[in-house]
C-alpha cells in the first residue's frame, strides 16, 4: 500500500520544512503541477519516493526510512541539526550495525547509492568485503572442515563510509560517527530478530561470542539491554586504529586464533571504490554487478506487456520466475571486470531471449541478511545503503573490542554449482553480493517521480526488486531510468 511519508512512524518528523534558504530555479527547472510524498512500504521492502516539482517558493523535503525506529531518529536529528544527507546516512548505518549486531556492523562491508538530483550525477560507493591475500582455494573445498576464520573477508564499512564523507560529508567525522558511538556506549534493548538468531544457535557458541549474547547461559530474551561499550570505543578511535593501528592487529590475531588467513596487511591494504552506474535505457552501476541481469528480466517483463494483455495473476508470477530463472542463470557467470570478461560478454546480450541461456538455477545462501537505510535531504541527495555480515552473525567471531566479524568469504561458492569459479590469488577480489540498494529517477528531466528501495531478503532481494518494480504501484510502467546499486561480486 501507498502511504503518506508523513504518515509513516519511522519517517522524518519535518518533512515540510520551509525554513531552508530558497532555492534558485531557472526556466529549465520549472515542472509541472507536484503530487504528494509516497512511501511504498511492503513487508519485504523497504523505499520511499517523492515526486520533485521545482516552484519559485520550493519546499524542503526530508525524509529517512531505515531497519530500526531508532536509527531512523538518529538520522532525522542530523538533517535538522544541519547536517548532508550522506552524513544522516553514516550515522543511520553505524546505528543499525550496532542495534542489529546480528545483519551488520563494522567487521561487516556494504554499498552507498548517491544520486545528486540538480546535477542528475549518481554515484556507487562500494565497501564490500575483499578476500585476504592468504585465502586460496583449496583451503575451501571441503565445506564441512571450513575454519570460521577462513570465512572472514577484509571489513569494508568503515572505510566505505569515511570515504563518501570525504566526498559528501557537512559535519565532522567525529560529529557523525559519535552519534552511533553514544547508541553502543549507553545502550538500546534487543530485538526479536537478534533473539531469534541467538535461540537457533546458542548451544554452539563458545568465546568473547557466549559472553556478550549469552551471559548466563541463556539466549537474550527479547527487549534484553545490551550495551556495547566495545564497539563505542572502536567506532570513535577512528580509521587509521582501524586500518593500520590497534584494531588492526586485534582483527589479525582472533581471525588467525580461529584457522583464517586475514592479516594487517589486508586492512592496511584495502580501499573502498567509487564507481559510476553504466548508462541505458535501465541504469546499473559499474559491474562486478548482477544489474545487468536484473536490467535484461525488466525488459523481458518490460516487452511481455502483461497488464495491457490482461494476464491473470497467477500468468503474471509465471512470467516473472522464467524472467528471474534466467537472470540467476546469466548472475551465475558474472565476474570481477578487473579480473574477467564474463560482465562485457554478458552486457552484450542484455537484449536477450530466455532460450539463450542454460535452465540450471544457481541459488545463493538462503541466509543472508542486510541493513537498510534511505534518506532524501534538503541538500538535493537521494541516499541508499545496504550493510551486512553476510549470514546472521557473520562468521561468528567477536573480537576482544566486540566487533563481530563478517563471513563473506561463503559468497565465493553458490550452492548448486558443481564448483565454485576458480579462487586465485589475487589480492582484494570481492565475492558475489546481493546488496541491492535501487533508485529509479526520471529518463528524460530531472522533474519526476524518484524513488529509492531495498530489500532485506537475502537472495530473494532480486525477485522482490522486480516484482515491486512490475506491481500496479511500480514504475516500471513509466519510461523512466532505473539506478541499480545491485552488486554480485564473482571470482
Amino acid at each position: 500500500d501507498a502511504f503518506q511519508l508523513n504518515e509513516l512512524t519511522s519517517g522524518s518528523s519535518d518533512l515540510l520544512d520551509q525554513s531552508s534558504s530558497k532555492l534558485k530555479e531557472t526556466d529549465e527547472d520549472r515542472c509541472g503541477r507536484d503530487h504528494p510524498v509516497h512511501v511504498y512500504a511492503f513487508s519485504i521492502i523497504l523505499a520511499v519516493g517523492v515526486t520533485i516539482a521545482l516552484f519559485a517558493d520550493p519546499v524542503s523535503i526530508k525524509g529517512v526510512v531505515s531497519d530500526h525506529e531508532l536509527c531512523t531518529v538518529l538520522s532525522e536529528k542530523v538533517l535538522r541539526d544541519g547536517g548532508s544527507s550522506v552524513d544522516a546516512a553514516i550515522a543511520g548505518t553505524l546505528c543499525l550495525g550496532v542495534v542489529h549486531p546480528h545483519v551488520s556492523g563494522v567487521g561487516g562491508g556494504g554499498v552507498m547509492l548517491i544520486h545528486k538530483i540538480r546535477q542528475n550525477e549518481t554515484r556507487v560507493i562500494n565497501f564490500q568485503g575483499s578476500a585476504p591475500n592468504g585465502l586460496r582455494e583449496e583451503m575451501l573445498q571441503n565445506a564441512s572442515e571450513i575454519k570460521a576464520g577462513l570465512l572472514v573477508g577484509v571489513p569494508g564499512m568503515l572505510m566505505g563510509l569515511h570515504h563518501a564523507h570525504s566526498l559528501y560529508g557537512r559535519f565532522s567525522w567525529e560529529n557523525v560517527v559519535s552519534r552511533a558511538a553514544a547508541v553502543a556506549r549507553e545502550g538500546f534493548n534487543s530485538l526479536h530478530h537478534t533473539d531469534f538468531y541467538l535461540s537457533l544457535m546458542f548451544k554452539d557458541l563458545l568465546g568473547r561470542f557466549r559472553d556478550l549474547f549469552i551471559p548466563n547461559g541463556q539466549p537474550l530474551s527479547p527487549g534484553s539491554y545490551l550495551r556495547m561499550p566495545g564497539v563505542a570505543e572502536v567506532l570513535q578511535a577512528g580509521l587509521f586504529s582501524f586500518y593500520h593501528g590497534n584494531v588492526s592487529q586485534e582483527l589479525e590475531d582472533e581471525v588467525r586464533a580461529n584457522g583464517g588467513v586475514l592479516s594487517s596487511e589486508d586492512l592496511r591494504n584495502y580501499s573502498a571504490e567509487v564507481q559510476q552506474p553504466l548508462e541505458g535505457l535501465y541504469n546499473v552501476p559499474s559491474l562486478p554487478s548482477v544489474g545487468a541481469a536484473l536490467i535484461a528480466a525488466l525488459n523481458l517483463l518490460e516487452s511481455l506487456h502483461l497488464g495491457e494483455n490482461n494476464v491473470t495473476e497467477n500468468k503474471t508470477y509465471h512470467w516473472i520466475n522464467e524472467a528471474l530463472t534466467t537472470a540467476l542463470s546469466m548472475a551465475h557467470g558474472l565476474g570481477d571486470p578487473e579480473y574477467s570478461s564474463s560482465v562485457s560478454e554478458l552486457l552484450s546480450k542484455m537484449d536477450f531471449q530466455s532460450s539463450d541461456y542454460n535452465s540450471t538455477v544457481y541459488s545463493p545462501l538462503t541466509e543472508l541478511l542486510t541493513s537498510q537505510i534511505v534518506v532524501m535531504g534538503p541538500d538535493d541527495l537521494v541516499v541508499s545503503v545496504a550493510s551486512s555480515l553476510n549470514r546472521p552473525f557473520g562468521s561468528r567471531i567477536v573480537t576482544r573490542s566486540g566487533v563481530i566479524l563478517n563471513s563473506l568469504v561463503v559468497d565465493f561458492f553458490w550452492p548448486n554449482q558443481s564448483r565454485g569459479q576458480p579462487l586465485t590469488n589475487k589480492p582484494g577480489k570481492r565475492p558475489l553480493s546481493f546488496l541491492m540498494p535501487s533508485m529509479i529517477v526520471p529518463a528524460w528531466s530531472r522533474c519526476g517521480t524518484y524513488m529509492a528501495l531495498s530489500s532485506s531478503g537475502g537472495p530473494n532481494r532480486l525477485s522482490e526488486i522486480t516484482q515491486m518494480l512490475d506491481s500496479p504501484h511500480g514504475l516500471l510502467v513509466w519510461k523512466y531510468d532505473i539506478i541499480i546499486s545491485h552488486f554480485i561480486f564473482f571470482f
